[in-house]
């Protein structure tokens, strides 16, 4: 053999040498290299998805916050129960002015569970001519923050224009 021909062996060994390294690198340490940047890329995507979803609760949690202060200020906006004698005393005190008298009035408190409110039930029975009657009950009706006006029923016992009117209102405290 040949000296040009020893070199050329040689140089098919190293090359065949250098190709077996670059696979042996290829496969000890890009492929692995490799599979864990997969694996970190779905960590990351995981964490973002993560990360939006705690936003998304987040936002809702102030949502919640923010519902939670306007329905502790609507039952701010109801009387507390130290009032309830003063808004009754309002309803008379209106009556008289307007010249209808209030012979009876009745309460019966109810607890409103859900609501944490007190339900007044007040029985009311007024008399008058029909035009204070009439100025009576929209006075009442421009009190609605305070109180509801169930019923209402008219008489005419004595077939003059005194009439007889008999009211269920409720009043909600706190």
């Amino acid at each position: 053999m040949s000296a040009g021909t020893r070199m050329a062996g040689r140089l098919w060994r190293v090359a065949v040498a250098l190709a077996v390294a670059n696979g042996l690198a290829l496969v000890l340490l890009v492929l692995p290299a490799r599979e864990q940047r997969y694996q970190q890329e779905d960590q990351l995507l995981d964490l973002q998805r993560r990360i939006r979803a705690l936003q998304r609760e987040g936002q809702s949690s102030q949502g919640l916050l923010s519902a939670l202060r306007e329905v502790e200020e609507f039952a701010q906006g109801y009387p507390r129960r130290a009032e309830l004698v003063g808004l009754i005393d309002r309803l008379t005190r209106l009556a008289r002015s307007l010249t209808v008298t209030v012979p009876a009035v009745e309460y019966r408190p109810s607890e409103v569970r859900e609501a944490g409110l007190t339900k007044v039930t007040v029985a009311l029975q007024a008399e008058g001519n029909y035009g204070k009657i009439r100025r009576y009950l929209y006075e009442l009706e421009g009190m609605r923050r305070h109180l509801v006006i169930e019923r209402v029923s008219l008489q005419d016992p004595k077939g003059t224009s005194e009439l007889q009117v008999h009211l269920q209102l409720a009043v909600y405290v706190r």
